[in-house]
């Protein structure tokens, strides 16, 4: 089994701030023996070797009072600021216990993951650039993060040049980047021009088996115990500018007009405010607790209603909307706060602007049902998204591939097949498979039934890699199958579907136009009838776009971010948001001779009737809301509002559920009167 070491020049335990929680989470749970190597950033505690879980251990070597030193010399050049981070490869010979130990950790490992980029110089001369798999987990862009902490035109300008030289060369020698969000890889392909296919979403999170949702009693309980009011809502932060912003718009601006509410301000955050200054104000209901510990965390969230975090600047995600959303709080945030958290329902957390913040916040206390929704949505979102006890294992097959295809060389095509209790119609694939006449691909099955997947004897003539999960949604699936994927191109097909044997060799030659990002497959089927669905998209080139038959670039699945997980349960037009996002950026031609057959399915299996069906077209809303313009071209020629019965029933539904009346406009503006075809009740 490989072994994996991670560098960095702090400390895990106590997992305290969102750095700290990062490194736990993300490592405690990978699937082989992983060592961290790392230090403390201040002076005091001594060697430390210890297991924080069954694979990870963490040991520590102090840093000399020479470093130490040394970093307060450099401290008073850029005005007090700690720099002890930015300047450890060029303090780090003064503490050459910690280097040798770091270099020995190097040498032995399979995998060595920089977590930020300050270790690198210290080993990077050791490392076998042929073998060894290097992984940069990137906590943010830390050129740009330091450019705003520390430009100062002397010598702070002088660190942060020596910073963006050294993540440059990181960025583009290590073989993986972990950023944590999509808005983070964007940076990095602009800032350092860095390929999207080598940076992969790893996003921060919480654990949410030990943050849980209280029951009303033991709410009440902790409200007592804790001498609050009736209604609670809760701000957690460190002493960091963004997070003192946001307390201060609590002192002023939520807290005198939202008089019933005690608001408690929880971590070090209130060391920026003081007694004096809330009498002053005559604020009566801001409880500041300072720093607590994390069973006192759970406590205050335990004891809150709802939480709040109105942040107006900053980088990164913030760590306390997972902790808020696990403890199932009703979340009310800013734009900048919900950074990098998906919210595909739209009901895990609110987002709403600074004038709106005091009556959105009023709005949830006061409506029990509303409370119920984003709680209940905030608890499943966290549980199912970003929860480490999910991250961390699925990080370990994200690396164990990528050492593989490191050694083995990686596939052309890496083919993407979702399924979900159709696994008898695996096999026949597969065996459609196995007769390709292009033989370089792998094949990723991401399975949601509750059976695992037996392998057929056939597939053992496949490259195949299986993934089984209990997360439902056939948007998700393909977003795993692109984290997993190798590829250089990314085939995605049903897992009822039939390929005819020059698939992916008639596929292939059409990637050798530079403008080509990706092709439109022709899907060959039976006619529609009153007994089968059909699935076609003969008539529909270049408009619809199916992942029945669908090719990209891997680089550009990563440049848009993958399939929009909104158009997840039940899942329709994500193909279409898909690949019309994708046309931003090059060419996606019909091939006629790239063909897939895929079987009609009988109406009367349940989830294929019309009824069923039918109520797939409140996605068309959602696709109506994004892309105004060609949702009108495809509207007006499938013309399903007019032949598909439950199509305009189910269409209003979505532009209620996605927020998206206006739409409605814009169809009467092209010549489509919507009220035509809807019966609407009388007053």
């Amino acid at each position: 089994m490989p072994k994996i070491t991670v560098l960095d020049m702090q400390p895990i335990a106590p997992p305290v701030g969102g750095g700290r929680l990062r490194l736990l989470g993300l490592y405690h749970a990978l699937p082989c023996s992983t060592t961290y190597i790392g230090t403390y950033d201040w002076p005091g505690p001594g060697y430390r070797h210890h297991k924080l879980s069954s694979t990870l251990e963490e040991i520590d070597i102090p840093l000399t009072k020479e470093h130490f030193a040394l970093h307060e010399e450099w401290k008073k050049k850029v005005g007090g600021k700690t720099v002890i981070d930015v300047g450890f490869p060029f303090m780090a010979h003064l503490s050459s216990a910690y280097v040798e130990a770091a270099i020995k950790a190097t040498k032995k490992a399979d995998i060595v993951i920089f977590s930020h980029p300050w270790v690198f110089p210290l080993v990077k001369d050791q490392i076998d650039w042929k073998q060894q798999l290097i992984v940069y987990d990137a906590h943010n862009c830390e050129g740009l993060l330091r450019c705003e902490l520390l430009d100062d035109g002397n010598f702070g300008t002088e660190l942060v040049r020596r910073v963006i030289e050294l993540e440059y060369t990181l960025c583009h020698k290590c073989d993986l980047i972990l950023a944590c969000s999509h808005q983070d890889r964007l940076l990095f392909n602009n800032f350092y021009s860095v390929p999207f296919e080598k940076i992969l979403i790893i996003p921060n999170g919480v654990f949410v088996n030990k943050i849980t949702p209280a029951n009303e009693s033991l709410r009440q309980q902790c409200k007592q115990e804790l001498g609050l009011g009736s209604k609670v809502a809760i701000f957690l932060g460190s002493e960091y500018k963004p997070n003192v912003e946001a307390v201060f718009f609590i002192c002023n601006n939520l807290a005198p007009v939202l008089s019933e509410v005690d608001f408690v301000i929880g971590g070090s955050v209130g060391n920026a405010l003081n007694t004096q200054y809330l009498l002053s104000k005559g604020i009566k209901n801001i409880k500041v607790t300072g720093f607590i510990t994390e069973e006192e965390k759970v406590r205050y969230l335990h004891a809150s209603d709802v939480a709040i975090n109105p942040m107006f600047s900053g980088s990164g995600t913030n760590i306390k909307m997972f902790e808020f959303m696990a403890a199932g709080l009703p979340v009310v945030t800013t734009e900048i706060g919900a950074r990098g958290i998906e919210n595909p329902t739209g009901n895990a957390f609110k987002v709403c602007s600074k004038e709106e913040f005091s009556n959105t916040i009023k709005e949830i206390l006061n409506d029990r049902d509303m409370w119920k929704k984003y709680s209940h949505e905030a608890r499943r979102l966290v549980t199912e998204k970003y929860a480490w006890e999910r991250i961390s294992p699925f990080l370990g097959e994200i690396l164990l591939r990528n050492l593989e295809g490191k050694h083995k060389g990686r596939p052309y095509f890496s083919i993407i097949i979702p399924t979900y209790e159709r696994q008898h119609h695996l096999s026949n694939l597969i065996k459609k498979l196995t007769e390709q006449k292009f033989k370089d691909f792998e094949v990723i099955i991401v399975d949601q039934s509750k059976e695992h997947w037996k392998l057929p004897d056939i597939a053992k003539a496949l490259s195949i890699y299986y993934y089984h999960t209990d997360i439902k949604g056939a948007v998700k699936a393909r977003n795993i199958g692109l984290a997993l994927a190798l590829g250089k191109v990314i085939a995605f097909t049903d897992d009822d579907c039939e390929p005819y044997p020059d698939w992916l060799e008639n596929a292939r030659k059409y990637f050798k136009r530079q403008e080509v990002i990706g092709i439109e497959g022709l899907i060959k089927s039976e006619h529609d009838s009153n007994n089968l669905r059909c699935v076609s998209n003969e008539g529909f080139e270049g408009i619809g776009f199916m992942t029945a038959n669908l090719f990209v670039l891997r680089e550009m699945a990563n440049r848009v971010n993958g399939f929009d997980e909104t158009f997840d349960n039940p899942h329709f037009r994500e193909d279409t948001d898909f690949a019309w996002r994708l046309l931003n950026h090059g060419k996606i031609p019909y091939a006629r001779d790239v063909i897939v057959y895929h079987p009609p399915h009988p109406r009367n299996i349940k989830r294929e009737s019309l009824e069923e069906r039918a109520k797939f077209f409140e996605k068309d809303a959602l696709l109506a809301k994004k892309h105004p313009e060609l949702f009108i071209v495809l509207f007006k020629k499938e013309g399903h509002y007019i032949k598909t019965p439950g199509y305009w029933e189910n269409f209003l539904k979505g532009c209620l559920k996605y927020n998206c009346m206006w739409v409605l406009e814009n169809l009467e503006l092209r010549g489509i009167n919507w009220k035509d075809y809807v019966s609407i009740p009388e007053k």
